[in-house]
């Protein structure tokens, strides 16, 4: 990968746009009732997260579609299975997300805007060049998760977290594996 993707790759973290207020919500977990309050940052973490698994899902869609590697359709799918779990947590959590679009290849975030411009045109080049995208995508997933759990203390939200670094570090194994 060129250089340039890979600086933007690592603005990723941190990038979604802020709401400015802690959300509070009280919901059921393992048949007790917690309480749940993000603060600035867990709201703009989750919120930027989900935006990324939704762009991994997008791309990976696409790349499925140019190149007709397996892999691309069954963790596009996972990626869904994330994207859908960061919905409920913000649902439950009251998060507003009503801004987030339902288009492939459309986000509200300007960083993962011009990311999904940018890994779409360089693993539309070829199956290799789709392949290490594929890889640079969750290499990056992974140390964003990696640091966002350092700073959740949600219980459920670093719950989910763990469950999709796991997922992650599955998804570049599966990549670097037939790349």
């Amino acid at each position: 990968m060129k250089k340039v993707q890979n600086k933007q790759m690592q603005k990723m973290g941190n990038g979604a746009e802020m709401q400015k207020s802690s959300v509070h919500a009280l919901m059921v977990q393992d048949g007790e009732i917690q309480d749940i309050t993000l603060n600035e940052a867990e709201v703009e973490s989750l919120l930027y997260m989900i935006e990324e698994e939704k762009m991994a899902r997008d791309i990976y869609d696409a790349l499925y579609e140019l190149t007709g590697i397996e892999s691309f359709d069954v963790i596009s799918n996972s990626e869904q299975k994330h994207y859908d779990k960061l919905l409920e947590v913000a649902s439950k959590a009251g998060v507003d997300t009503t801004t987030i679009s339902d288009e492939a290849g459309v986000y509200i975030n300007s960083e993962i805007q011009d990311l999904y411009t940018t890994l779409l045109a360089q693993g539309s080049l070829s199956s290799e060049d789709a392949l290490s995208v594929g890889i640079l995508i969750e290499q990056t997933d992974i140390a964003d998760l990696q640091s966002t759990l350092e700073e959740t203390d949600i219980t459920l939200l670093g719950q989910v977290y763990s469950h999709l670094l796991d997922a992650s570090q599955n998804h570049f194994a599966a990549f670097e594996s037939i790349a």
